[in-house]
């Protein structure tokens, strides 16, 4: 009986240490927690041997590369984790060049059982390093002085070597030094850098320094000049030469100070007009441009040598129509009764004679000292019209010279 006893008593108590136990372990013993820990930085390795191979990562973050890493853990711990618990990298030696993806690996604390990353792999964007040798545009800041010109632009060198990723050097299109001009009056000289720009004007940084270099820009005073025409020959019979124009009548020109105040006009190439019966219209060279710079000149000179025929036109003059001129003051000049019409002919380009009125002729005689009296007087004609000649079928007339009214009362 107590065996039996004793034996129940054993067993209640085995029973009560494992609900006890059960208990101890319940209260110390909590479930494991999953947590995401956000923005654990990733570095790059053998980035520096990648780049002795002459190939390039073009990837925008590569300096700032983070994953978020899924873990599991006691809430204890779990709960205290920070991003710099963890350690992650990508390693990208021997990659080419193109995009490949890189396998992240990561670490974290013992105890702590890393799930998964997101993301778990990297595109790398390899691009091979290039160079290529581009010529050297020269723009300009600023306005010259007045009445000064700036000659063609030299920069030494004259190209530069660029080097950079493939992408980058492949979408350069222009290398520009600028170098300022505002109001420069002589030969501008300057240490400039150049930048490289592409398609759409936006700068373009490459990985290695473009060299600088030295613009020379001629700077030139400058002022108008006279265009003269030469003409040689002579046109066909009964024709002559009526004008000569040129267009432009003036260019303007630059040159170094010392040629310029030589310089009053320029001569064009010879035009020969022999046997022309009619208008000749030429281009003709600028003769003796040596050291000049000519401005404002988008074609040839042209020249207009007019050529006309050679006709005669005769108008007929009462002599009551001569204007006596100096005649002496209380004298008249009569006319005798057998004085006939005078006829005036002129000779001269059809296009001026033709058009002639007779109100556009004067004759006159001139009176100068002649007394009281019988005169033969000189008689002549003239016109403000571009004529050739002028004649008179009798250039003597017979006047006499009296004294006025008004003197013979008094």
């Amino acid at each position: 009986m107590k065996i039996k006893n004793d034996k129940i008593i054993i067993q209640i108590t085995c029973l009560v240490v494992s609900v006890v136990l059960w208990a101890i372990i319940m209260i110390d013993t909590k479930p494991p927690m999953k947590e995401t820990i956000n923005s654990v930085p990733v570095t790059i390795r053998n980035l520096s041997a990648l780049e002795n191979s002459n190939l390039i990562m073009m990837n925008s973050d590569k300096d700032n590369l983070t994953i978020n890493v899924n873990v599991e853990g006691s809430p204890d711990q779990v709960s205290k984790l920070k991003r710099g618990d963890f350690s992650a990298y990508i390693d990208v030696l021997g990659f080419p060049e193109g995009i490949t993806n890189a396998k992240v690996e990561i670490t974290g604390p013992s105890g702590v059982e890393i799930l998964s990353t997101y993301p778990a792999q990297i595109a790398c964007n390899i691009e091979g390093v290039i160079s290529k040798v581009m010529d050297v545009t020269i723009q300009y800041e600023g306005m010259l002085a007045e009445n000064y010109y700036k000659a063609l632009s030299l920069s030494n060198p004259s190209s530069v070597k660029i080097t950079g990723p493939r992408s980058v050097v492949n979408a350069a299109d222009m290398a520009v030094a600028t170098v300022n001009i505002a109001n420069a009056t002589d030969n501008v000289v300057k240490t400039v850098p150049v930048r490289i720009y592409d398609g759409t004007d936006t700068e373009i940084f490459m990985s290695a320094p473009v060299e600088n270099v030295e613009v020379i820009v001629p700077i030139y005073p400058t002022k108008y000049v006279s265009l003269t025409p030469n003409v040689t020959g002579t046109p066909e019979e009964g024709y002559q030469l009526v004008d000569v124009t040129v267009k432009p009548e003036r260019i303007k020109i630059a040159a170094r100070q010392d040629i310029l105040d030589t310089i009053n006009e320029l001569e064009l190439a010879d035009l020969d007009i022999t046997g022309a019966s009619k208008n000749i219209l030429s281009s003709r060279d600028i003769l003796n441009t040596d050291g000049l710079i000519l401005l404002d000149l988008t074609t040839t000179p042209v020249v207009n040598a007019t050529v006309d025929k050679t006709v005669d036109k005769e108008l007929v003059f009462e002599p009551s129509e001569i204007n006596f001129i100096n005649v002496k003051e209380g004298y008249e000049v009569m006319l005798s009764d057998t004085q006939t019409e005078i006829t005036v002919t002129v000779t001269g380009p059809s296009s001026i004679v033709n058009q002639l009125k007779k109100e556009e002729l004067t004759i006159t005689a001139d009176m100068e000292g002649k007394e009281i009296g019988l005169h033969d007087i000189l008689i002549v004609c003239t016109t403000e019209k571009e004529v050739d000649s002028i004649s008179l079928d009798q250039e003597m007339l017979n006047v006499e010279v009296i004294g006025s009214t008004e003197n013979d009362e008094e």
